[in-house]
């Protein structure tokens, strides 16, 4: 066995004493925790790299290289947010655009319903005003008509509807209500008894003055078939008119 030998080395006083107590806190003394810090150094349990400063030499490196790594991130950030800056701007200015192009076309808008409101409101006050002409003019039509109602009257009294029989010296006439084709009314619009014939047209203005609602096309439909339909409409016709060679005709009450 290899015999230990003394190891002699200088350190300044306030090393040493400090040293003492690191060893004393460790329940042992200098010799004995000098001993083991060689040992474990050659052992390789301590790291002799944190003890000669090479150890730090490489943090120092790796921190030199960190500290690299972090000014090119940050230089790559800052580039990013210049960026970001310039797109986001460029978004705001073109939401701008759109707004106004918005509001323009709101406006636009706005004025196209107004004009339009205008024109309609314009239309319904002409539609209404033709509406009132149009029923002034019927009843100037129905008032018109008034005299030659009364002269059918008086036509009709002076020479009475035959009841369609015969008698010795009475006339072979038929009478109105039966569709005959021998009957036709002259140019004028009478026939032979003295009553007028009406068309379709005449025979609802003429129906308005009796207050029944039949239609001018329904009128105009039954003098093509030469027949009243049995209808309420019919009905309500047959009571004040009678239908004969297409030509309507008034019953006189």
């Amino acid at each position: 066995m290899a015999r230990d030998k003394l190891i002699t080395i200088r350190i300044e006083g306030e090393k040493r004493q400090a040293f003492g107590d690191l060893a004393k806190s460790q329940n042992t003394d200098t010799a004995s925790l000098l001993y083991d810090f060689i040992s474990g150094c050659l052992s390789g349990e301590i790291d002799i790299k944190l003890v000669t400063g090479k150890g730090n030499r490489i943090d120092n490196q790796l921190d030199k290289i960190d500290s690299d790594r972090i000014d090119k991130l940050e230089a790559t950030t800052q580039r990013l947010d210049n960026r970001l800056d310039t797109i986001a701007k460029k978004l705001n200015d073109w939401i701008e655009a759109i707004d106004d192009r918005l509001t323009d076309s709101d406006q636009g808008l706005s004025k196209k319903i107004t004009s339009l409101e205008h024109r309609l409101n314009a239309l319904a006050i002409q539609l209404d005003s033709q509406e009132i002409d149009r029923i002034d003019t019927d009843s100037q039509q129905i008032d018109d008509m008034e005299p030659l109602l009364k002269r059918e009257k008086e036509c009709s009294i002076a020479a009475p509807i035959p009841t369609g029989e015969t008698s010795p010296g009475s006339s072979d006439r038929p009478a109105i209500g039966t569709l005959t084709p021998e009957v036709s009314p002259s140019p004028l619009g009478t026939d032979a008894i003295g009553t007028v014939g009406m068309t379709a047209m005449d025979a609802a203005k003429y129906l308005k003055t009796k207050k029944v609602k039949v239609s001018y096309d329904s009128l105009h439909r039954w003098i093509s078939r030469e027949k009243t339909p049995d209808s309420p409409q019919g009905k309500a016709a047959l009571k004040h008119l009678t239908l004969i060679n297409k030509l309507y005709y008034p019953k006189i009450d």
